[in-house]
C-alpha cells in the first residue's frame, strides 16, 4: 500500500490508477485502498468510475458519511438528480461537520438555490470560522443576492486568513477582482474529499463546471 499511499500525497493520480490495474489489495488493506482510488479518480474527473467505487464502499459501511458525500459529488458531475439526496445524508449522518456543509452549500449554488446554500456556508463557517475559502465562497453567494456589505465583511476575513491584502472596498481593481474569482474558483473546485484535506481537496474535485 505504501506506493499507493505515496502516489497519491505526491498527487500523481495517473499512475496511481495505472498501478491500481493488476493490484490486489489484502482485505486489511482494502477500505483504505478503494477509498485513495475513488479520490484519485475524481481527481482525474473520472467520476463515473469514481461512483461505483462510492457505491462499493457504501455497501460496506452505509454509516460513512464521507462516502455519501462523495457520492454526491460525482452524481452532480454526471447531473443526476439525486445528488442532493447524498449530501443530504452525510450532514445527517455527521451534523457537526463544516466541510460536508460547505459542498452542499456549493453545490446548491451552481444549481440555482443560492438562497440555502448561503444558509449553508453560514453554518459551515459557526463550525470552522477559520476557513478561508469557506468565508470567500460565502462572500461570493452573498454578492450574488445583493447582500453587499455581508460579502465584504466575508471576503475580507477570507483575506486576513489567508494573508491577503484585502481589496479596496468601494473601487476593488477590476483586475484584482478577477484574479481573486478566479483563484477563489481553483479552490471551491476541490470540494469535496476528506475532511483532513478540505482546503486542498476545494482545487480539485469540481474541475468541470456545470
Amino acid at each position: 500500500m505504501d506506493q499507493f499511499r505515496k502516489a497519491f500525497s505526491e498527487s500523481r493520480f495517473e499512475d496511481f490508477i495505472a498501478m491500481s490495474r493488476n493490484f490486489e489489495p489484502a482485505e486489511t488493506n482494502l477500505i483504505e485502498f478503494l477509498e485513495l482510488k475513488g479520490r484519485a479518480l475524481q481527481r482525474l474527473d473520472l467520476f463515473e468510475e469514481a461512483l461505483g467505487i462510492w457505491n462499493v464502499l457504501i455497501s460496506k459501511n452505509e454509516q460513512d458519511a464521507d462516502y455519501y458525500n462523495e457520492r454526491g459529488v460525482c452524481k452532480f458531475q454526471l447531473r443526476f438528480k439525486s445528488s442532493l439526496d447524498d449530501l443530504d445524508m452525510a450532514i445527517q449522518l455527521d451534523p457537526d461537520n463544516a466541510y460536508h456543509y460547505a459542498c452542499r452549500a456549493f453545490i446548491k449554488d451552481k444549481l440555482g438555490n443560492t438562497e440555502e446554500s448561503i444558509e449553508d456556508y453560514r453554518r459551515s463557517v459557526a463550525l470552522d470560522p477559520e476557513n478561508e475559502v469557506t468565508h470567500n465562497n460565502l462572500g461570493l453567494a452573498e454578492e450574488k443576492l445583493g447582500y453587499t456589505q455581508k460579502a465584504r465583511e466575508h471576503m475580507k476575513v477570507a483575506d486576513r486568513l489567508a494573508g491577503v491584502k484585502a481589496l479596496d472596498p468601494v473601487e476593488p481593481d477590476k483586475e484584482q477582482t478577477k484574479t481573486s474569482t478566479n483563484s477563489i474558483w481553483k479552490e471551491v473546485i476541490k470540494m469535496i474529499s476528506s475532511k483532513k484535506e478540505f482546503v486542498n481537496f476545494l482545487k480539485e474535485a469540481f474541475s468541470k463546471k456545470k
